[in-house]
Protein backbone atom coordinates (compact mmCIF):
# COMPACT_ATOMS: atom_id res chain seq x y z
CA UNK A 1 0.00 0.00 0.00
CA UNK A 2 2.50 2.58 1.00
CA UNK A 3 4.79 1.68 -2.36
CA UNK A 4 1.66 2.21 -4.65
CA UNK A 5 0.73 5.82 -2.56
CA UNK A 6 4.51 6.73 -2.93
CA UNK A 7 4.71 5.88 -6.46
CA UNK A 8 1.29 7.18 -7.30
CA UNK A 9 2.71 10.51 -5.64
CA UNK A 10 5.63 10.53 -7.47
CA UNK A 11 3.81 10.17 -11.25
CA UNK A 12 1.19 12.83 -10.31
CA UNK A 13 4.25 15.36 -9.66
CA UNK A 14 5.33 14.14 -13.54
CA UNK A 15 1.81 14.10 -14.94
CA UNK A 16 0.67 17.42 -13.25
CA UNK A 17 3.93 19.44 -13.64
CA UNK A 18 3.82 18.28 -17.94
CA UNK A 19 -0.17 20.08 -17.28
CA UNK A 20 1.03 22.46 -15.80
CA UNK A 21 3.62 23.86 -18.20
CA UNK A 22 1.36 23.67 -21.08
CA UNK A 23 -1.71 25.30 -19.35
CA UNK A 24 0.13 28.45 -18.16
CA UNK A 25 1.32 28.78 -21.57
CA UNK A 26 -2.45 28.82 -22.51
CA UNK A 27 -3.50 31.24 -19.91
CA UNK A 28 -1.30 33.55 -20.79
CA UNK A 29 -1.84 33.69 -24.53
CA UNK A 30 -5.88 33.81 -23.67
CA UNK A 31 -5.38 36.25 -20.77
CA UNK A 32 -3.16 38.72 -23.28
CA UNK A 33 -4.48 38.17 -26.56
CA UNK A 34 -8.06 36.98 -25.95
CA UNK A 35 -7.72 34.34 -28.12
CA UNK A 36 -8.72 30.49 -28.64
CA UNK A 37 -5.13 28.84 -29.62
CA UNK A 38 -4.28 25.09 -30.83
CA UNK A 39 -1.14 24.99 -32.17
CA UNK A 40 0.18 24.24 -28.59
CA UNK A 41 0.49 20.92 -29.51
CA UNK A 42 2.13 21.25 -32.92
CA UNK A 43 4.91 23.33 -31.12
CA UNK A 44 5.39 20.76 -28.42
CA UNK A 45 5.76 17.85 -30.90
CA UNK A 46 8.30 19.99 -32.80
CA UNK A 47 10.29 21.18 -30.10
CA UNK A 48 10.50 17.23 -28.74
CA UNK A 49 11.48 16.54 -32.39
CA UNK A 50 14.36 19.21 -32.32
CA UNK A 51 15.18 18.46 -28.70
CA UNK A 52 15.83 14.70 -30.41
CA UNK A 53 18.26 15.88 -32.92
CA UNK A 54 20.10 17.75 -30.24
CA UNK A 55 20.65 14.59 -27.93
CA UNK A 56 21.49 12.75 -31.02
CA UNK A 57 23.98 15.21 -31.39
CA UNK A 58 25.21 15.92 -27.93
CA UNK A 59 23.97 13.38 -25.55
CA UNK A 60 23.02 15.87 -23.88
CA UNK A 61 19.69 16.42 -22.22
CA UNK A 62 19.99 20.00 -20.99
CA UNK A 63 21.35 21.42 -24.37
CA UNK A 64 18.21 19.69 -25.79
CA UNK A 65 15.85 21.27 -23.40
CA UNK A 66 17.92 25.09 -23.75
CA UNK A 67 17.46 24.56 -28.00
CA UNK A 68 13.96 23.43 -28.00
CA UNK A 69 13.29 25.82 -25.54
CA UNK A 70 15.08 28.62 -27.78
CA UNK A 71 13.20 26.66 -30.91
CA UNK A 72 10.05 26.98 -29.14
CA UNK A 73 10.12 30.95 -28.64
CA UNK A 74 11.06 31.44 -32.89
CA UNK A 75 8.41 29.10 -33.67
CA UNK A 76 5.71 30.93 -31.09
CA UNK A 77 6.54 34.43 -33.07
CA UNK A 78 6.30 32.81 -36.37
CA UNK A 79 2.99 31.22 -35.55
CA UNK A 80 1.87 34.78 -34.18
CA UNK A 81 2.84 36.17 -37.41
CA UNK A 82 0.57 34.21 -39.83
CA UNK A 83 -2.01 32.63 -37.88
CA UNK A 84 -2.97 35.32 -35.24
CA UNK A 85 -1.77 38.89 -35.63
CA UNK A 86 -4.07 39.22 -39.48
CA UNK A 87 -6.91 38.08 -37.62
CA UNK A 88 -6.78 39.96 -34.40
CA UNK A 89 -9.69 41.10 -33.30
CA UNK A 90 -12.03 39.58 -35.46
CA UNK A 91 -14.64 36.58 -34.12
CA UNK A 92 -12.76 34.56 -32.08
CA UNK A 93 -13.44 31.72 -33.85
CA UNK A 94 -11.38 32.52 -36.93
CA UNK A 95 -7.95 32.95 -34.70
CA UNK A 96 -8.53 29.13 -33.35
CA UNK A 97 -9.19 28.09 -37.04
CA UNK A 98 -5.93 30.00 -38.27
CA UNK A 99 -3.98 28.38 -35.41
CA UNK A 100 -5.73 24.89 -35.94
CA UNK A 101 -4.42 25.19 -39.54
CA UNK A 102 -0.74 26.08 -38.76
CA UNK A 103 -0.86 23.13 -36.35
CA UNK A 104 -2.14 20.76 -39.06
CA UNK A 105 0.94 22.02 -41.15
CA UNK A 106 3.54 21.37 -38.90
CA UNK A 107 2.60 17.82 -37.51
CA UNK A 108 2.09 16.66 -41.21
CA UNK A 109 4.94 17.87 -41.85
CA UNK A 110 6.77 16.11 -38.92
CA UNK A 111 4.85 12.96 -39.92
CA UNK A 112 5.93 12.84 -43.28
CA UNK A 113 9.28 14.11 -43.52
CA UNK A 114 10.65 12.22 -40.07
CA UNK A 115 11.04 8.25 -40.53
CA UNK A 116 7.82 8.16 -42.29
CA UNK A 117 5.69 9.14 -39.40
CA UNK A 118 6.95 5.89 -36.77
CA UNK A 119 7.32 6.76 -34.04
CA UNK A 120 10.60 7.66 -32.54
CA UNK A 121 12.41 6.65 -29.05
CA UNK A 122 14.64 9.64 -27.36
CA UNK A 123 18.29 8.41 -26.93
CA UNK A 124 18.86 7.27 -23.38
CA UNK A 125 21.22 10.35 -21.05
CA UNK A 126 21.54 10.83 -17.81
CA UNK A 127 17.76 11.66 -17.44
CA UNK A 128 17.12 7.91 -17.95
CA UNK A 129 18.65 7.14 -14.64
CA UNK A 130 16.42 5.42 -12.43
CA UNK A 131 16.61 6.10 -8.55
CA UNK A 132 15.29 3.60 -6.01
CA UNK A 133 13.95 4.92 -2.81
CA UNK A 134 13.15 2.26 -0.07
CA UNK A 135 10.13 3.74 2.08
CA UNK A 136 8.67 1.10 4.60
CA UNK A 137 9.58 -1.72 2.67
CA UNK A 138 8.27 -0.28 -0.36
CA UNK A 139 10.36 0.50 -3.43
CA UNK A 140 9.27 3.60 -5.22
CA UNK A 141 11.20 5.05 -7.95
CA UNK A 142 11.37 7.56 -10.41
CA UNK A 143 13.96 9.36 -12.68
CA UNK A 144 16.19 11.83 -13.21
CA UNK A 145 13.80 13.50 -15.97
CA UNK A 146 10.82 13.72 -13.90
CA UNK A 147 12.83 15.67 -11.25
CA UNK A 148 14.10 17.78 -13.88
CA UNK A 149 10.60 18.31 -15.17
CA UNK A 150 9.51 18.94 -11.47
CA UNK A 151 12.56 21.49 -11.33
CA UNK A 152 12.49 23.65 -14.53
CA UNK A 153 8.19 23.66 -14.50
CA UNK A 154 8.36 25.26 -11.08
CA UNK A 155 11.49 27.43 -12.26
CA UNK A 156 9.94 28.23 -15.76
CA UNK A 157 6.73 29.02 -13.95
CA UNK A 158 8.15 31.19 -11.13
CA UNK A 159 10.09 33.66 -14.25
CA UNK A 160 6.92 33.58 -15.99
CA UNK A 161 5.36 35.16 -12.45
CA UNK A 162 8.26 37.43 -12.36
CA UNK A 163 8.18 38.66 -15.94
CA UNK A 164 4.29 39.24 -15.91
CA UNK A 165 4.34 40.97 -12.29
CA UNK A 166 7.54 43.11 -12.15
CA UNK A 167 8.75 44.06 -15.38
CA UNK A 168 8.19 46.12 -18.32
CA UNK A 169 7.21 44.01 -20.82
CA UNK A 170 4.93 42.03 -18.29
CA UNK A 171 3.33 45.90 -17.62
CA UNK A 172 2.70 45.93 -21.59
CA UNK A 173 1.30 42.52 -21.61
CA UNK A 174 -1.18 43.31 -18.88
CA UNK A 175 -1.69 46.87 -20.97
CA UNK A 176 -3.11 45.06 -24.12
CA UNK A 177 -4.87 42.60 -22.13
CA UNK A 178 -7.10 45.37 -20.43
CA UNK A 179 -7.64 47.36 -23.53
CA UNK A 180 -5.62 47.02 -26.77
CA UNK A 181 -7.07 50.37 -28.23
CA UNK A 182 -5.86 51.68 -24.80
CA UNK A 183 -2.62 50.61 -24.60
CA UNK A 184 -2.04 51.46 -28.14
CA UNK A 185 -2.85 55.50 -27.23
CA UNK A 186 -0.30 55.23 -24.47
CA UNK A 187 2.46 54.35 -26.67
CA UNK A 188 2.39 50.60 -26.06
CA UNK A 189 3.60 48.61 -29.04
CA UNK A 190 0.63 46.14 -29.59
CA UNK A 191 1.98 44.13 -32.43
CA UNK A 192 5.34 43.62 -30.50
CA UNK A 193 3.60 42.63 -27.32
CA UNK A 194 1.75 40.17 -28.97
CA UNK A 195 4.31 38.77 -30.37
CA UNK A 196 5.85 38.33 -27.03
CA UNK A 197 3.62 36.64 -25.29
CA UNK A 198 3.96 34.11 -28.41
CA UNK A 199 6.88 33.59 -27.81
CA UNK A 200 6.78 33.27 -23.67
CA UNK A 201 3.75 30.96 -24.04
CA UNK A 202 5.84 29.07 -26.48
CA UNK A 203 9.13 28.43 -24.78
CA UNK A 204 7.33 26.97 -22.05
CA UNK A 205 6.06 24.56 -24.74
CA UNK A 206 9.15 24.11 -26.23
CA UNK A 207 10.38 22.79 -22.72
CA UNK A 208 7.53 20.74 -22.18
CA UNK A 209 7.95 18.66 -25.59
CA UNK A 210 11.75 17.67 -24.34
CA UNK A 211 11.14 16.97 -20.65
CA UNK A 212 8.09 14.87 -21.51
CA UNK A 213 9.71 13.29 -24.42
CA UNK A 214 12.16 12.01 -21.55
CA UNK A 215 9.18 10.83 -19.44
CA UNK A 216 7.76 9.04 -21.89
CA UNK A 217 10.42 8.06 -24.14
CA UNK A 218 8.97 8.18 -27.44
CA UNK A 219 7.16 10.88 -29.39
CA UNK A 220 5.45 10.76 -32.76
CA UNK A 221 4.07 14.00 -34.51
CA UNK A 222 0.50 14.14 -32.54
CA UNK A 223 2.02 12.25 -29.40
CA UNK A 224 1.06 15.79 -27.53
CA UNK A 225 -2.37 16.33 -28.65
CA UNK A 226 -4.03 14.37 -25.59
CA UNK A 227 -2.12 17.01 -23.45
CA UNK A 228 -3.22 20.10 -25.47
CA UNK A 229 -7.02 19.31 -24.64
CA UNK A 230 -6.35 18.00 -21.17
CA UNK A 231 -4.51 21.46 -20.95
CA UNK A 232 -7.22 23.58 -22.26
CA UNK A 233 -10.15 22.07 -19.68
CA UNK A 234 -7.45 22.74 -16.80
CA UNK A 235 -7.62 26.38 -17.90
CA UNK A 236 -11.27 26.55 -18.39
CA UNK A 237 -11.84 24.60 -14.58
CA UNK A 238 -9.00 27.21 -12.94
CA UNK A 239 -10.54 29.93 -13.98
CA UNK A 240 -9.45 32.06 -17.02
CA UNK A 241 -5.99 34.36 -17.14
CA UNK A 242 -4.96 32.90 -13.81
CA UNK A 243 -1.19 31.48 -13.84
CA UNK A 244 -1.17 30.42 -10.38
CA UNK A 245 -4.70 28.43 -11.13
CA UNK A 246 -3.20 27.25 -14.14
CA UNK A 247 -0.54 25.32 -12.21
CA UNK A 248 -2.74 24.08 -9.41
CA UNK A 249 -4.90 22.93 -11.69
CA UNK A 250 -2.52 20.94 -13.79
CA UNK A 251 -1.15 19.48 -10.45
CA UNK A 252 -5.28 18.55 -9.31
CA UNK A 253 -5.57 16.91 -12.87
CA UNK A 254 -2.37 14.90 -12.64
CA UNK A 255 -2.87 13.82 -9.05
CA UNK A 256 -6.31 12.61 -10.10
CA UNK A 257 -5.05 10.90 -12.77
CA UNK A 258 -2.29 9.37 -11.18
CA UNK A 259 -4.47 7.78 -8.31
CA UNK A 260 -7.16 6.59 -10.41
CA UNK A 261 -4.50 4.72 -12.18
CA UNK A 262 -3.16 3.28 -9.21
CA UNK A 263 -5.48 2.00 -7.16
CA UNK A 264 -8.02 1.03 -9.86
CA UNK A 265 -6.71 1.17 -13.36
CA UNK A 266 -5.65 2.83 -15.85
CA UNK A 267 -8.63 3.24 -18.46
CA UNK A 268 -10.45 5.00 -14.93
CA UNK A 269 -7.62 8.00 -15.12
CA UNK A 270 -9.60 9.75 -18.16
CA UNK A 271 -12.37 9.62 -16.75
CA UNK A 272 -11.90 10.20 -12.82
CA UNK A 273 -10.12 13.63 -14.66
CA UNK A 274 -13.41 14.81 -16.68
CA UNK A 275 -15.80 14.25 -14.19
CA UNK A 276 -13.50 16.52 -11.25
CA UNK A 277 -13.51 19.08 -14.37
CA UNK A 278 -17.32 18.88 -15.09
CA UNK A 279 -18.04 18.98 -10.89
CA UNK A 280 -15.43 22.01 -10.43
CA UNK A 281 -17.37 24.01 -13.19
CA UNK A 282 -20.84 23.15 -11.87
CA UNK A 283 -20.17 24.63 -8.55
CA UNK A 284 -17.62 27.16 -9.76
CA UNK A 285 -18.66 28.52 -13.09
CA UNK A 286 -16.16 30.91 -13.15
CA UNK A 287 -13.37 28.33 -12.35
CA UNK A 288 -11.19 27.95 -9.07
CA UNK A 289 -9.32 30.92 -8.94
CA UNK A 290 -11.52 32.99 -11.76
CA UNK A 291 -13.43 36.29 -10.90
CA UNK A 292 -17.03 35.73 -10.73
CA UNK A 293 -17.91 38.52 -13.51
CA UNK A 294 -21.74 40.94 -12.43
CA UNK A 295 -23.48 42.72 -15.38
CA UNK A 296 -24.61 45.94 -14.66
CA UNK A 297 -27.73 46.96 -16.27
Amino acid sequence: MMGALGQSFINGITIGSSYALVAVGFTLIFGVLRVVYLSHAAVLAACAYIGYGVIEVTNSAVAAIVVATLAGAVLGVVIERIAIRPVRGQNHLIPMVTSISVAIIIEETLRLTVLSGQPISYPDTFASTVIRLHVGGAEPYFTVGQVLIFALTLALVLTLRVVVQRTWVGRAMRAVADSEDVSSLLGVRVNVTSARTMALASMLAGAAGVLLALSIGAIDAHFAEPLQFKALAIVLFAGLGSIPGAVVGGYLLGFVEAFAAGYLDTSYRDLFAYVLMIAILMMRPQGLFGRRLTQRV
